[in-house]
């Protein structure tokens, strides 16, 4: 059912539509998200900072598109464009997982557009020279939504679309927020889903820490999971402190596939956790492949584990290795040990920055413009305690890249947190996920809302429906697709709009 654009001024018509969306998001599991009907690469430009010869360098920045939903109409009336702000990773991953985008495009018949993040995935300005430290200047925030901003004016100049709209989830919600923000003339509306933007900007402290909500989560499936963990790790512990005639039965309970050593117990340490919060963070109630090879609910599953093998050795440190073994060997996985150092790379994030060169380019983005996740206490959390401060992320940073991170360089670049002179965002933020906390969680004002999400992990919603959707989620996209029906319904009264950033430059 396709939308022509010039229907969106008629009240009874966009009734029909919104109650139409409704039994869409209702009706059943997604079919496969489809393939791109356009993969393209935009010419992009390296420094949009700067003048001369830097200036005219230009990279290959990869676009995805997917056209079928598209309403076009004789007169040359268009619908509106669905453009989703890549994160820190190859730009299939969130295609393949941000099916929400596909549900709803068909009633707005909309033209549906990822863009990929510069140095992630294929769209990197100097080839795999692009992680050198020298080359890694390039990569900010503020360069990727100047480069999103390119995407859409090309966009909106070749292809007469006037109304667009912008998703992302976690990174990828913050980036949409700040092109909303930076380029209203270009975004008319956003909705970002699991970005902690108080937290970033530190201008809101969280109720809760980032790993006290991971605790809470596993405390949610059984009451006896935390104390598993925290006796997991006071074993491990105990064993290192032990020495080497200890080392073996560390080797075999982790199943790692050489021999352990204390060189590397901070690491298996940051290997365990990371597993755990990983899990909490993509708690969905199916079996999913984003960020590992999970089944259902696998926090319940990680914790189940745990508690099978109590009862089989009454061995804490072998059960949160088993439960780790489960996220890094996946459901069916085949792995009969485990090298922890490649399945992961310690970094400047304490959540974790992935593997491969996203890990260096994040990593980078870390040590720059982003400080987010507060380090674990094992008083309000069941993890060891972990110092992890501005001057040891300094001096870290300094070490491996030769920069100092700025904490509020992002927070100054994008009007910190405070969104009362915003409009048109949408920050939803699932219960589940442990990001919650540092984000946006009650509306700022009419047109800037929050749509909490009692059971939902990291954006949730913007994943396609499924039969097995907690009912929370259902209503949160319902109100999504009923906001931005509504916003591009009601354009904000004397909110000036201009065909293009050229137009918008000659009539400033």
């Amino acid at each position: 059912f396709h939308v022509h654009p010039t229907f969106f001024c008629c009240t009874r018509i966009m009734d029909y539509l919104l109650s139409t969306i409704t039994l869409v998001l209702l009706s059943g599991s997604l079919a496969a998200i489809p393939e791109p009907t356009k993969k393209w690469t935009f010419s992009q430009t390296l420094d949009h900072f700067t003048y001369g010869e830097v200036s005219a360098q230009t990279f290959d920045q990869r676009v995805f598109e997917y056209d079928k939903f598209w309403s076009r109409s004789d007169d040359g009336s268009v619908g509106p464009l669905f453009v989703y702000t890549g994160n820190e990773g190859p730009l299939e991953s969130f295609y393949q997982n941000t099916g929400f985008v596909f549900d709803t495009a068909p009633q707005f018949g909309a033209l549906i557009v990822f863009i990929e993040h510069r140095y992630y995935g294929e769209s990197l300005p100097f080839g795999q020279e692009s992680f050198e430290p020298k080359f890694l200047r390039f990569l900010s925030s503020m360069q990727a939504t100047s480069d999103f901003a390119q995407v859409i004016n090309f966009y909106k100049t070749h292809y007469n679309i006037t109304k667009v709209v912008s998703f992302g989830g976690s990174y990828g919600g913050m980036l949409t927020a700040w092109m909303r923000i930076r380029y209203p003339q270009l975004v008319d509306i956003a909705l970002a889903a699991s970005s902690p933007l108080p937290m970033m900007a530190k201008t809101a402290k969280p109720k809760q820490a980032f790993f006290q909500i991971v605790t809470n989560d596993f405390a949610m499936s059984n009451e006896q999971c935390p104390t598993i963990v925290r006796n997991g790790f006071t074993k491990l512990y105990r064993l290192y402190h032990e020495g080497s005639s200890s080392f073996d039965q560390i080797t075999n309970s982790f199943k790692l596939c050489s021999p352990f050593n204390e060189s590397q117990f901070d690491h298996l340490v940051g290997w365990v956790r990371n597993a755990m919060l990983t899990m909490a963070m993509v708690d969905y109630p199916y079996s999913a492949e984003f960020l590992g090879s999970l089944p259902a609910w696998p926090v319940d599953a990680a914790c189940k584990i745990m508690l099978n093998e109590m009862t089989k050795s009454n061995d804490p440190m072998k059960a949160i290795a088993e439960a780790a073994g489960l996220f890094y060997n996946g459901t069916n996985g085949q792995k009969k040990c485990f090298k922890i150092y490649d399945e992961f790379i310690e970094c400047a994030d304490l959540t974790g920055c992935g593997t491969g060169d996203e890990a260096i380019a994040w990593d980078w983005q870390c040590c720059t413009e982003f400080q987010l996740a507060t380090p674990s206490n094992n008083v309000t959390d069941m993890f060891p305690p972990l110092e992890w401060n501005p001057e040891i992320v300094g001096k870290y940073c300094r070490e491996k890249y030769g920069v100092t991170p700025d904490p509020v360089r992002a927070s100054r670049e994008y009007w910190s947190a405070d969104f009362e002179t915003a409009s048109n965002i949408i920050f939803s933020n699932g219960l589940l996920d442990p990001w919650h906390a540092g984000g946006v969680l009650e509306d700022v004002n009419d047109r800037v809302k929050a749509i909490l999400i009692k059971d939902g992990a990291h954006h949730l919603d913007l994943r396609g429906h499924n039969a097995k959707d907690p009912e929370s989620v259902i209503t949160a996209r319902k109100e999504e697709v009923s906001l931005i029906m509504t916003w591009l319904r009601n354009p904000i009264k004397n909110d000036q709009h201009y065909d293009s950033l050229e137009e918008k430059l000659m009539n400033f």
